[in-house]
């Protein structure tokens, strides 16, 4: 009785959240749209799942009127990384595999469904995205119209060249961009369904304690290469296949030194028995002062024995 009610409690939560999708709202709840549908599949049998999902779906449409089809297809979208998520947490596959596979999961949905949208519908997203940025821009331009006179206008003008520029920009990182959300969707999943699975009845195995985190040393191998080849390609290779590849693998390495950054800070609270609202800072500090390359310590890290050193100090 009582699964009966939670697996009840949890299709109302997945419901909601499929309104949120309408709505603002969707750029936080999107993140956590996997774990109401993961945790139904992972506790009930395939046909419980479905009766438990298809009314969620049926009355969305209703609600959403003409734009029902929308959230089914946004839907459909999310429930096929659940799905995955779902069956590798009933078969207790490693907490690393089953992030990895529902992120993969993801990333090559999207890749398909830009391929059918381009095949079939025409549809290109680089246009998408410049008419999106045009709109965002237009502020800008009639703030700029509007202070001709006082001398501020000038710092205000995007001209239809730097919109250009930004949106292909943008264009070329879409695929870090998407790596990044899936990973951190999957993420969310893991750390949310893996203890409320465990209070369900559903032992299922934990990643590594995060202050244990340990990135490989190739990593620092790639990151010099991307140095290079900045430095030394030029503007043939800037704007060329390569280029892109530059674009988005060095935000990328950058990221994952983050990462492992974040875990040394914790390790060293640990160790030192440091405030846990240390680490916390010093995470929030590397995020949001980029002229603070904290991320830096993160190849430290990788490059360097500095948890041995400072266990050794401890001693």
């Amino acid at each position: 009785m009582k699964l009966r009610w939670t697996s009840v409690a949890w299709s109302i939560v997945y419901l909601l959240l499929l309104f949120s999708l309408a709505t603002p709202l969707a750029v936080i709840t999107v993140f956590f749209i996997l774990v109401p549908t993961v945790l139904l599949y992972s506790t009930l049998s395939r046909r419980l799942f479905l009766l438990h999902i298809v009314p969620a779906w049926i009355l969305a449409a209703i609600v959403f009127g003409s734009s029902g089809p929308i959230i089914l297809l946004q839907a459909l979208y999310f429930i096929i990384p659940s799905i995955v998520m779902g069956e590798l947490y009933k078969k207790r596959a490693p907490a690393f595999r089953t992030v990895m596979m529902g992120a993969g999961t993801i990333l090559v949905e999207f890749l398909l469904v830009l391929l059918i949208s381009t095949v079939l519908f025409d549809f290109h997203l680089s246009w998408a995205i410049e008419d999106m940025i045009n709109t965002m821009m237009d502020p800008f331009r009639n703030a700029a119209d509007s202070t001709i006179g006082t001398g501020l206008g000038s710092n205000l003008v995007w001209s239809p060249e730097m919109i250009q520029q930004f949106s292909s920009l943008t264009v070329r990182m879409l695929p870090f961009t998407l790596i990044v959300c899936s990973l951190i969707m999957a993420a969310v999943t893991q750390a949310i369904s893996r203890p409320t699975l465990g209070s369900m009845g559903l032992i299922v195995p934990k990643m590594p304690a995060f202050r244990n985190w340990r990135l490989p040393r190739s990593l620092i191998w790639y990151y010099l290469i991307c140095l290079i080849l900045n430095m030394l390609g030029g503007a043939a290779i800037s704007e060329g296949f390569l280029g892109t590849i530059l674009v988005n693998l060095t935000p990328l390495l950058q990221f994952l030194f983050m990462i492992q950054a974040a875990s040394l800070f914790f390790f060293i609270a640990y160790q030192r028995k440091w405030n846990p609202v240390m680490p916390i800072l010093l995470v929030i500090a590397m995020v949001f002062i980029p002229f603070l390359p904290l991320w830096i310590v993160g190849i430290a890290d990788i490059a360097f024995p500095l948890r041995d050193m400072i266990t050794k100090s401890k001693r």
